[in-house]
């Protein structure tokens, strides 16, 4: 009975033992995931920054780009009248 109670004593000695080192691996593993997670979050919201900023850089183009076509429509219009 002795020796039952300390093989029984020992195993729960190693089990505990091995759930420590389990729960400690554990712990690493969430915080990296968690660091992972927050620069990819701050990578997200700067590349978002930057879309924002392409976007209103591409509208303001666009505004120019229609009011160039105006530009050579009145020219060409102009012109046509000029050669008739």
């Amino acid at each position: 009975m002795g020796l039952l109670l300390l093989l029984l004593k020992a195993k729960m000695e190693e089990l505990s033992n091995e759930t420590s080192s389990l729960e400690a691996q554990e712990a690493g593993l969430v915080h990296d995931c968690v660091r992972e997670l927050q620069e990819t979050s701050n990578r997200i919201g700067q590349m978002h920054d930057e879309l924002a900023a392409k976007s209103d850089v591409i509208a303001s183009q666009n505004e120019k780009i229609s009011e160039l076509l105006s530009k050579i429509a009145a020219v060409e219009k102009n012109a046509l009248m000029v050669d008739t």
